[in-house]
């Protein structure tokens, strides 16, 4: 007998991880605390259902990140076998969502072949609806953008704006953003593309004008399990409640201690609205940490309990470490800098790996002095995070010219396509084609294929040229095969001249080369993406490609998966990142940096009042539980950003963690708490002086201008 028919055993499981896996019939809410084996519980109980009987087609189980999404599904495959698992649904919401609307948009207005476009374009989009309203320069395009995304994330159309419905920023003029809304939403229609907000809110439309398709799916749909539940947005909760209550049978798990993305739309309220909506829901707690020491779960456990809005629960562990946390005052951010550097070099001598030790803070630019500090003392480290592979020109320019091969009437991609070739093409003749465009009412490149010379001028054969060769790469798109997609991706790289665009326009010799060197790699990453695909659907490699499959999978890969990913093989390097950056992953040993009022918690939080607070100290027990054996913490009296020199107090989370969990640079716990103390009287020491010597300053210059005259 294979291991795979064998029966899964469940006597590895604590009680309550079992509780969690045998009781799947009803609602159920599993509250899992950092480190608690929420994976392997998950795993473990959808392969007890298959076990048990259930049709793996009955099974759907949605999770936050592509990389979530394929881990779950290999380690399912790993304890019942590739052939049992292969037809569970398990993917990410927006996956979810847009397999159904590629099915049964047509209902609610999306077209059959649509694309999706990326925040880069979206904004493009906004942008070209304010200046068609001639409001250009009135409104900040990102705050317009910001406020679309939140209305359908809480299933507002422009319609609903324009009624008074939804939140506004004070000052902000509500007939402005509605006008703007519609405009942008008739755009993506013209432009046959949703965003990926319309993945949730257009299938929301589509439900909730249709109770038979949610009967349909909800049959077809049995079981439906719903990872990192906290950072469930309104929309995603409503659409789960659509379909979930026709049976009932729908486990979430999640941690409300963990849920850092409010920016995005994430409610850590989601879980007590989980309860009302389904009512009987049963309740595991998995406290169990198989991560972290007591010392630092103690630390965590104190910290969060300042929390009054939480559900309770307290982690514990096994282990017997007994090593303190390390709170460390320095100077200013150079020592910081130089000490982290230190610190890293001991523990390396000592035997301790590059990987196993991370640097976390709270804000991207605290990462260059410490990447300096480690490099200079010959340490190898990678910063992760900054400018996304997605948000790259050179890679949206790339994608550009896949997206006309795979559909040569995509707008936006021609736009950006014909715009990224130094073929001498402006904004006047872009003008030109769009008009001719709109007033043949076909496509750009249908416009641009059949306009004269009267049309287009002196620009024409360059406009020929480029059409043509769009032509050509569109049709070789319609044989090209998985095996053969990296030639394509190479010939796209060549035929349209884009490492000469990079030569002529990019000035710094070093941005140059990088941009050339992910340039020269997106056809191989563009063949392992299409393999991915073709692995997913079992589809021989010799086979046509599918391009729609494709560009979905592209353009609902975001960051959070790249990173991730980088992860799982992870080169020998220290790794530098933001806390929310490293949300899922642990390390031996982790420094939490810049442990500071108004930089963790940070000050636009503080500004929110105890709402905001509240997230920055889940933040920040996030870090803290990414630590396996050693945590640092550290501060500056000083720091210096690209505004001056300033100074600095320790954070009012470190007063929150208990005295005796704390140790100093000489490893004393008396040394440590008096830092928290001495760090404020020194901050407002020097923040006197620093006034006293800003004061004497300005009554010498007044002196200087305005002599004789007494202040």
């Amino acid at each position: 007998m294979s291991r795979h028919n064998q029966m899964i055993n469940l006597s590895e499981l604590n009680p309550e991880q079992k509780s969690a896996v045998e009781n799947f019939n009803g609602p159920m809410l599993i509250l899992a605390g950092a480190g608690t084996g929420k994976t392997r519980v998950i795993t473990a109980r959808m392969a007890w259902m298959l076990q048990q009987g259930i049709a793996p087609g009955n099974i759907a189980a949605m999770t936050f990140t592509n990389k979530a999404a394929r881990e779950m599904a290999g380690r399912i495959g790993e304890l019942v076998g590739p052939a049992r698992a292969k037809d569970l649904s398990v993917s990410t919401f927006h996956s979810f969502c847009l397999k159904i609307l590629r099915e049964h948009g047509h209902a609610v207005g999306v077209a059959p072949r649509f694309g999706i476009v990326d925040t880069g374009d979206q904004i493009d989009l906004v942008s070209r609806a304010l200046k068609e309203k001639q409001w250009g320069g009135t409104v900040p395009v990102e705050d317009l953008h910001g406020a679309i995304s939140r209305w359908k994330n809480e299933l507002l159309g422009p319609e609903d704006v324009l009624a008074g419905k939804g939140r506004l920023a004070p000052g902000y003029d509500r007939e402005v953003f509605g006008r703007v809304y519609d405009l942008y939403e008739r755009q993506l229609k013209i432009n046959r593309v949703i965003d990926f907000d319309d993945c949730i809110f257009k299938t929301f439309l589509l439900l909730r004008d249709d109770e038979e398709l949610q009967k349909t799916l909800a049959k077809k749909f049995r079981y439906i399990l719903v990872d990192e539940f906290q950072d469930t947005n309104f929309a995603q909760l409503t659409l789960l409640g659509m379909i979930a209550r026709h049976h009932n049978n729908v486990c979430v798990v999640g941690d409300d201690d963990q849920s850092i993305y409010s920016w995005r739309g994430a409610m850590y309220e989601t879980l007590e609205e989980f309860e009302r909506m389904f009512p009987g829901t049963q309740l595991v707690k998995l406290e169990q940490n198989y991560r972290c020491s007591n010392v630092i779960l103690d630390a965590a456990n104190s910290l969060i309990r300042n929390n009054t809005k939480r559900k309770e629960k307290s982690l514990w562990s096994q282990s017997t470490s007994k090593l303190p946390i390390r709170l460390i005052p320095l100077e200013t951010s150079d020592s910081e800098a130089r000490w982290i550097g230190e610190q890293c070099m001991s523990l390396i001598g000592g035997g301790t790996l590059h990987k196993e030790i991370v640097v976390l803070y709270r804000a991207n630019a605290q990462s260059r002095p410490i990447e300096m500090a480690l490099r200079e003392a010959g340490l190898r480290a990678k910063v992760f995070g900054g400018t996304g592979f997605f948000e790259r020109k050179e890679v949206k320019d790339f994608l550009s010219f896949v997206k006309l091969a795979a559909e040569p009437d995509d707008r936006l991609a021609f736009w950006r396509a014909i715009s990224a070739c130094p073929s001498g093409v402006g904004i006047k003749t872009l003008e030109r084609l769009s008009a001719l465009a709109e007033a043949k009412k076909c496509s750009p490149l249908c416009a641009g294929e059949t306009a004269d010379a009267e049309s287009l001028g002196r620009i024409k054969p360059a406009v020929d040229d480029f059409c043509a060769k769009i032509r050509c790469i569109s049709q070789e798109a319609q044989t090209t095969t998985t095996d053969s997609i990296v030639g394509l991706g190479e010939q796209i790289i060549g035929q349209f001249k884009l490492l000469d665009e990079i030569l002529m326009n990019t000035k710094d010799p070093a941005a140059r080369l990088r941009k050339m060197e992910i340039i020269k790699s997106l056809p191989s990453w563009l063949g392992n993406a299409a393999r991915a695909v073709a692995t997913a659907h079992e589809r021989p490699t010799g086979e046509v490609v599918d391009w729609q499959k494709l560009m979905d999978r592209i353009m609902l890969t975001g960051e959070d998966d790249r990173h991730k990913e980088d992860q799982d093989n992870p080169l020998d390097v220290i790794s530098l990142m933001t806390v929310h950056a490293a949300k899922g992953l642990e390390f031996p040993v982790v420094f939490v940096v810049g442990v500071e009022e108004e930089l963790l918690p940070h000050k636009n939080s503080i500004e929110l009042g105890e709402a905001g607070i509240a997230e920055e100290r889940r933040l920040f027990y996030v870090a803290l539980t990414r630590a396996k054996e050693r945590l640092y913490l550290t501060y500056a009296l000083d720091r210096s950003s690209r505004f001056g020199t300033s100074a600095r107090r320790p954070s009012r989370f470190l007063s929150e963690i208990p005295k005796q969990l704390l140790a100093g640079e000489d490893g004393e716990a008396s040394c440590a708490a008096d830092a928290v103390t001495d760090g404020v009287a020194t901050a407002q020491k020097r923040e006197e002086l620093r006034r006293k010597e800003t004061i004497a300053q300005l009554g010498f210059l007044r002196q200087s201008l305005f002599p004789g005259r007494t202040p």
